[in-house]
């Protein structure tokens, strides 16, 4: 049987501590040539609606010890917006309301489908997760101060995992709507039980913080480098939102992937891009270490409190919804949660 899972299955079966560790052995597999990878592809045509573009997303991998293969899709229309004296690049929710985005989890033993689930709290746990396991890698044991620039999904996920891998007792928010903040600071106090306080601005959040995570879609810089004091260790999970100078100034630096840019194909003829298509830098990424070369210890993460160092979380990977898809179907199939339909409606008797 083949499960069909929501979003409300999904976080019932996604747990903290199991996220982790089953993320960072897929790491560890990933470091050892047992998983796989395909860099995230987006395709492009031209709606009616101004400043905005239709966008077809696919990334896949799998993993071995696991035995499953993932393949993560989106089919969003998404505009350019300047809210709050920024550009952001919003996914407009054109499909009733709601938005398009599905996990296809696939037995690497069998190759039969094993389950269906929306990529949205997916989405948000798995990118939360592996800035998680930068912070264990590269932020200090001691760190107990938080500073989250963001107040989406994205931050939501980003608070309850990053307070898990260290001894976090404030947290200090920042998001440019003061309704937004203040209300997710209440929210995320009262669930975690840890002091939280919005803030007037990202500067004064990052003041005297150990710890900095931005969690934004903007298409600019949200924390300048000259922000970072030593000891601090910063987390972007975009490359957009990060200050170049940021990179230069940490001490220590590692990415999650060194596939680099996400691939873009835009109808034959068009030179320009158009909205919506945001082309990260060219650099060679090869120079800094990727996370699963820190968890496997191939690459040295800090060496002492003093140096700054910076996590960036900059492209989504396949093995990422292979290893959150894992747990969600198995913690689903453990508790009896979703919906079963035959596999048989996916089977074929004719050879692909």
């Amino acid at each position: 049987m083949t499960l069909i899972l929501s979003n409300d299955d999904i976080r019932k079966s996604l747990k903290v501590k199991e996220c982790l560790n089953v993320m960072e052995e897929t790491y560890r597999e990933l470091a050892s040539s047992r998983a796989v990878n395909r860099p995230t592809s987006q395709s492009y045509l031209p709606p009616s609606l101004p400043q905005s573009t239709y966008n077809f997303k696919s990334v896949d991998g799998g993993v071995g010890k696991y035995g499953v293969f993932a393949l993560r899709v989106t089919s969003t229309v998404d505009q350019e917006q300047h809210i709050n004296n920024t550009v952001r690049l919003e996914k407009l929710p054109l499909a009733k309301g709601k938005f398009v985005g599905l996990v296809q989890l696939f037995s690497a033993e069998t190759g039969e489908l094993l389950a269906i689930m929306p990529d949205g709290f997916i989405q948000q746990t798995r990118v939360a997760v592996t800035s998680a396991l930068g912070v264990k890698a590269l932020a200090r044991e001691n760190s107990k101060v938080l500073a989250l620039i963001g107040s989406g999904g994205q931050a939501h996920a980003h608070f309850r995992f990053l307070t898990a891998v260290r001894p976090i007792k404030h947290v200090k928010i920042f998001s440019p709507n003061p309704e937004h903040r203040n209300a997710f600071a209440k929210e995320m106090e009262r669930e975690t039980e840890i002091p939280t306080n919005p803030m007037e601005s990202a500067e004064r959040a990052v003041t005297d913080c150990d710890i900095v995570c931005t969690t934004t879609n903007s298409s600019r810089p949200v924390v300048k480098a000259d922000w970072l004091k030593p000891g601090m260790h910063y987390n972007a999970i975009r490359e957009f939102e990060m200050d170049e100078a940021g990179l230069a100034k940490s001490d220590v630096v590692a990415i999650h992937t060194q596939f680099g840019g996400i691939q873009h194909y835009q109808p034959p003829g068009i030179v320009v891009d158009m909205p919506g298509v945001r082309r990260e830098k060219s650099r060679d990424w090869s120079r800094y270490p990727e996370i699963c070369d820190l968890i496997a210890g191939k690459a040295p993460g800090r060496t002492n409190d003093k140096q700054i160092t910076f996590f960036l979380n900059n492209v989504g990977t396949g093995v990422q919804f292979a290893a959150m898809g894992y747990c969600a179907y198995r913690a689903a199939k453990e508790n009896g949660l979703g919906h079963e339909i035959p596999t048989d409606w996916f089977l074929q008797d004719i050879k692909p």
